[in-house]
């Protein structure tokens, strides 16, 4: 690697150190875990990670809030090559998704992720839903799961990023996913709604508004 390369990655690490202070302080962390044991396990092995999408700040968000487990986090292309962000993206922990064209190249660079024992975060719905409950999941962050027989991690997003105001995340417990014999494209659309349904159950179950109740 270059002089210029080893600058730009202490520079790119340096920067998102700080991102990681200002972030938790615009918006307080309040982490709720269904099974932390057994998911910092499947973190630590290699897993699939997704969630709801409600800003695009998510990416940058939960990336940080869970970054001593080393998550890499997919990112859509158009924001990857950005001319001004494409070098702090290839210097920190971010794999391109191409949302337009049919790629294959996020699924090799997720399954060398997973490989090395390190979690792949993932937004299934390809869009913002800001508020509402997610929509409809797209199957594809599934094969990633099939091809590497690993386990499926979900998280909850919880809320709205406001300045100043706490940001709740409920990441949920392992889901071991047996594909049975089928059409793969409705196994998988069928186990993706599967998914989409446990991320609605987290926020019932453990939402800031149900602890009101």
């Amino acid at each position: 690697m270059s002089l210029v390369e080893n600058i730009k990655r202490g520079v790119a690490k340096c920067a998102f150190a700080i991102a990681n202070v200002v972030i938790r302080i615009m918006y307080p962390p309040k982490l709720t875990w269904e099974d932390k044991k057994n998911t910092v396990a499947a973190f630590g092995a290699g897993c699939v990670v997704f969630s709801n999408h409600t800003s695009h700040v998510d990416g940058l968000y939960l990336t940080r809030i869970l970054g001593k487990y080393d998550v890499h986090t997919f990112v859509a292309r158009d924001w990857y090559d950005k001319k001004k962000l494409n070098w702090l993206f290839r210097n920190l922990p971010y794999i391109p998704i191409d949302r337009k064209e049919l790629d294959t190249s996020w699924l090799e660079l997720g399954k060398e992720t997973i490989k090395e024992g390190k979690p792949v975060y993932i937004f299934p719905e390809g869009k913002t839903s800001k508020d509402r409950e997610p929509d409809e999941f797209k199957p594809g962050f599934l094969m990633l799961a099939k091809m590497e027989h690993v386990p499926v991690v979900p998280i909850c997003i919880d809320g709205t990023f406001r300045v100043f105001h706490r940001i709740h995340i409920i990441v949920g417990k392992p889901m071991n996913i047996e594909f049975e014999e089928g059409r793969p494209s409705l196994v998988l659309k069928k186990h993706a709604g599967i998914c989409r349904s446990k991320v609605i159950d987290l926020k019932n179950q453990f939402g800031i508004n149900k602890n009101k109740e």
